[in-house]
């Protein structure tokens, strides 16, 4: 839980005990009890603050979407490749915020777009950032490749318990994971893994001439 003082309130720790719960099992498999219990409060206090399950998840929605939005700075200042282990260390809500938003994700809706969308907009930020300094070129065609990076990595939150136990861990986070993760991220990004004559094979069946 927030060391801010302003989250030990009954408000915030339903809010908190809610994303949790939903991010975990999902929206119709918890209940207010469930949600109350984990808050250390009553049901109706739950419903007193929130009014009803689905009000409690329009403020999930909105919290959660507004905690990535004050992330940008740091992902802003930080370069083409934050570091993710201490990027988490130093925002452990994320965690939290984060499985709740790969649950919306997963359900689709309009949540689900407002967060893809600013997922690909943090993407957009740091790629031309990256691509200004010189670290990268884009293809062509710049929205569908920041679109495409953006579903990988989307991907990989929500497939990152399935993927870290491949390797061998049990979370994305955990730090051999992360590190043949990283690595395999940037060889494959850099020398690629089609042959220059496959590559122009497989463009000619893309954009076949004509006449």
């Amino acid at each position: 839980m927030s060391s801010n003082t302003a989250d030990l309130l009954p408000r915030a720790r339903i809010r908190l005990a809610a994303l949790e719960l939903f991010g975990q099992q999902g929206f119709d498999r918890t209940t207010i009890r469930q949600i109350a219990s984990r808050a250390g409060v009553s049901p109706g206090l739950v419903i007193h603050h929130f009014g009803s399950k689905k009000e409690l998840k329009e403020a999930c929605d909105a919290h959660a979407l507004e905690v990535f939005r004050q992330k940008s700075v740091y992902l802003q200042e930080s370069g083409p490749m934050p570091s993710l282990q201490s990027f988490l260390d130093d925002n452990p809500e994320l965690w939290t915020v984060a499985n709740y938003l790969v649950q919306e994700l997963r359900a689709g809706g309009e949540t689900a777009q407002q967060a893809y969308d600013l997922f690909c907009s943090y993407s957009e930020e740091m790629v031309t950032r990256a691509a200004d300094a010189g670290m990268l070129v884009l293809p062509e065609d710049r929205q569908a490749a920041i679109a495409l990076m953006t579903t990988w990595s989307i991907g990989v939150l929500v497939l990152g318990d399935l993927f870290a136990r491949r390797l061998g861990g049990e979370r994305l986070d955990d730090p051999e994971v992360m590190r043949r993760y990283s690595s395999v991220v940037i060889e494959l990004l850099s020398t690629g893994v089609f042959t220059e004559s496959y590559a122009s094979l497989l463009r000619s069946v893309i954009h076949p001439t004509t006449g």
